[in-house]
């Protein structure tokens, strides 16, 4: 659409322009202001919700990477990355706004609306800001800043005592339309993969969401297919699509951090759904959700599994159509420095349930008559701008021939405690539970799962408990305006319970103290965190090393 600047009009006609604009976005590169308006005209969102405000034109301005008016940022290496780097185009940010002209004005759909946009990756900062206000229209301007969506897919990265390589090719934002095109070659203790990865999330500038992998391992394939239109936004009403996944891969089982045996995994796992909703009411969000599902796993040996030959599970299938609901609490809360750094977040501090229950009748082709079941529950108990404590819990499994099977129960508390400005305490506790798991399913605790100071799956067992304490510092340091610099002084302190089918006996609580560096990225894609962590284990073995080198890139602090 040509960018357009509005000229004075008349009040009867920009009434008769708003009325019928609900369909239309306009869209510019930039935004000038009407002489004479002062912002301080404006009234605040709050009070032109008040006086229920219409919305006139919508004005798109998506910026690149730096900001070549600050004297910081006009910098050579920032030009170039400027003048290299496709700009998202103004048709995919509109594509996700949850308002269109004409309608009425909402700070809710305001708020629901930037918080949708921080989810991309390719997106650092985003702001919707009224900038004009007159005879009750109000203008609206949505703006956004990009990051460096094309980077060399490198990683290497030490957990547990095992190294992990990843070299490839990512772009986050294919030429400026929002599409993720990564393909990637990593090297892990278990397998080397070859992946393509494809997603688009406004499929054609719809609200579609399509996605594949198309990926090659040395122990086998992985390959997946998503389809969808999804629960977009609070008050979205349908949902439907389908999600396809098989794979052929070398499952290990684990003890004391060491392959102990492993069997060959052949699965297919179809899903084709289907939700409705009546959307937001009363601040609450009810679905009901309905589907079939396609489960079928075999296995067989390989020269490294042990006798006997229980060691290797039994084939199942499992096909069986599915009933669930679910319910999610309109509150959340932007915050700063909280799981990241340099960066907006979105904390979710309400309330969501959710369930699904499915039969699978021997009669339809199934293994053997089974209810299949998962439920999940997250809730603040405590929420201000200094502290919040949250409580999460899962639990999944079958229910067959009389007996529970694959029972999993998960639950997890998080607290967060602001101390100061740069400074924060941070605890969580989580548990898990199990009753007759599947073999390919073990429960493990170790340096890749939080017990930082010992080696990656050095203990199993039917149930397993992880306690993790640490002081978060938050700095100024803004390196070459890159990096965002953070550290932490943490401890953890763990231990399972129960046998382990493979195992040795069970070693008790196990703890490390450690210090770590985090380097948060707000101008690349995604946004991560890199972990560089030393912990020192005071239990265990005394084989183990003294101390273990981590190094990881994650989502979080």
């Amino acid at each position: 659409m040509v960018a357009h600047t509005r000229n004075p009009v008349s009040r009867a006609f920009r009434r008769l322009f708003s009325a019928l604009a609900g369909a239309g976005f306009l869209v510019t590169s930039s935004f000038a202001q009407d002489p004479g308006v002062n912002a301080s005209d404006i009234p605040s969102p709050e009070a032109l919700e008040e006086q229920n405000a219409r919305i006139g034109t919508i004005t798109v301005e998506p910026r690149n990477i730096f900001d070549l008016s600050n004297s910081e940022e006009n910098k050579t290496l920032y030009r170039w990355a400027n003048a290299l780097h496709v700009v998202t185009k103004p048709s995919v940010i509109k594509g996700q706004l949850l308002f269109n002209e004409g309608d009425q004005y909402s700070l809710r759909l305001i708020d629901e609306t930037e918080r949708l946009l921080r989810q991309n990756d390719y997106l650092r900062d985003v702001q919707i800001e009224p900038i004009q206000f007159e005879d009750g229209i109000v203008d609206l301007k949505v703006s956004t800043t990009d990051v460096w969506t094309l980077t060399p897919s490198i990683s290497a990265g030490r957990e547990g005592g095992e190294n992990h390589l990843g070299l490839g090719v990512k772009e986050q934002n294919l030429f400026g339309n929002g599409v993720l095109l990564h393909v990637k070659y990593k090297s892990t203790v278990d397998r080397d993969t070859m992946t393509l990865d494809f997603a688009n999330k406004h499929f054609r500038g719809s609200r579609d969401h399509l996605a594949f992998r198309i990926g090659k391992n040395s122990d086998g394939y992985d390959h997946r297919l998503y389809f969808a239109r999804p629960f977009f936004s609070l008050d979205s009403r349908r949902s439907h699509g389908l999600a396809l996944a098989a794979g052929d891969l070398t499952e290990p089982l684990y003890d004391r951090g060491e392959v102990i045996s492993d069997f060959q995994h052949t699965l297919q796992h179809h899903d084709l759904f289907a939700g409705r909703s009546a959307g937001l009411s009363g601040g609450w969000v009810r679905r009901f959700f309905t589907g079939v599902v396609y489960d079928d796993h075999e296995f067989a040996p390989t020269p490294l599994t042990l006798d006997p030959v229980s060691l290797v599970p039994e084939d199942r299938k499992y096909i069986y159509p599915y009933l669930g609901f679910e319910t999610i609490e309109d509150d959340y809360v932007t915050a700063e420095n909280f799981d990241r750094i340099g960066r907006v977040e979105d904390r979710f501090l309400g309330t969501r349930v959710a369930f699904r229950v499915g039969y699978s009748p021997e009669a339809f082709g199934s293994s053997v008559d089974a209810w299949h079941y998962n439920a999940s529950f997250t809730n603040a108990i405590v929420a201000s701008k200094k502290s919040s404590f949250t409580i999460a819990s899962s639990l999944s499994g079958r229910f067959e021939d009389g007996d529970t099977q694959n029972f999993l129960l998960f639950l997890e508390t998080r607290f967060h405690r602001r101390l100061t400005d740069g400074q924060l305490f941070y605890a969580s506790v989580t548990a898990s539970g199990s009753d007759n798991l599947d073999l390919d399913n073990q429960l493990l605790l170790g340096g890749d799962s939080g017990l930082r100071g010992y080696p990656l799956r050095y203990q199993g067992g039917q149930a397993k408990a992880l306690l993790t304490l640490e002081h978060r510092i938050f700095t100024d340091w803004y390196p070459w305006r890159l990096f965002n610099v953070g550290a932490a002084i943490f401890f953890d302190a763990g231990r399972t319970w129960g046998d382990n089918p493979v195992g040795a006996a069970n070693l008790g609580l196990l703890r490390d103290v450690g210090i770590g560096l985090r380097l948060g990225s707000n101008r690349l894609g995604e946004g991560g965190v890199l972990h560089i962590d030393f912990a020192f284990p005071l239990d265990g073995e005394e084989t183990i090393d003294n101390f273990q080198i981590l190094i990881d890139a994650r989502s979080t602090f």
